[in-house]
């Protein structure tokens, strides 16, 4: 479960899949040659396309290899006795783990808002982020957008050249 545990957390982060999407996720969502997840049943019952760094491909491709007799209608992230997750269950388990690892008040939606704000900081655009998180309105991600803004205002304090040429 170690290496299923450790997938689940870097799709969560590489993705900012929902919670309740990852735990529906079969094998037949992923196309491996693309690093694609298909999101059948997102909020609203829309359907969306997101895709895998090499990080979680990789990790994926790993996780899969130990599934030698995995069909297609399986859960992509099985519990031990191959079921899927139930949200509760995903919950506890980013519980453990974080406690384990001494991260304070974990939540799964805390893995969204790190993607969303990692994404602008990365260069990724408002656009792009809205499509990948499945919103309807621009106006729901406009908050990652302001947490980046931050960002830039402390970077311009670090980099500013007319600062650090003493003009």
């Amino acid at each position: 479960t170690a290496l299923r545990d450790r997938t689940l957390i870097t799709v969560l982060l590489d993705t900012g899949i929902r919670a309740s999407e990852l735990t529906a996720l079969l094998i037949s969502d992923y196309d491996s040659q693309r690093g694609r997840l298909l999101i059948r049943h997102g909020k609203g019952n829309k359907q969306r396309t997101i895709f895998l760094g090499n990080t979680a491909r990789k990790l994926l491709w790993k996780l899969m290899a130990t599934r030698p007799d995995a069909r297609p209608s399986d859960p992509l992230f099985p519990t031990t006795d191959n079921t899927p997750f139930e949200r509760n269950d995903l919950r506890h388990l980013i519980q453990r783990i974080a406690k384990n690892a001494g991260v304070i008040n974990p939540t799964l939606h805390r893995f969204r808002h790190t993607f969303a704000i990692n994404f602008l900081r990365n260069g990724g655009n408002l656009l792009q982020l809205k499509e990948m998180l499945g919103h309807e309105q621009m106006e729901t991600i406009r908050i990652y957008a302001k947490l980046a803004e931050i960002d830039l205002a402390s970077a311009q304090s670090i980099a500013s050249p007319a600062d650090n040429w003493k003009l």
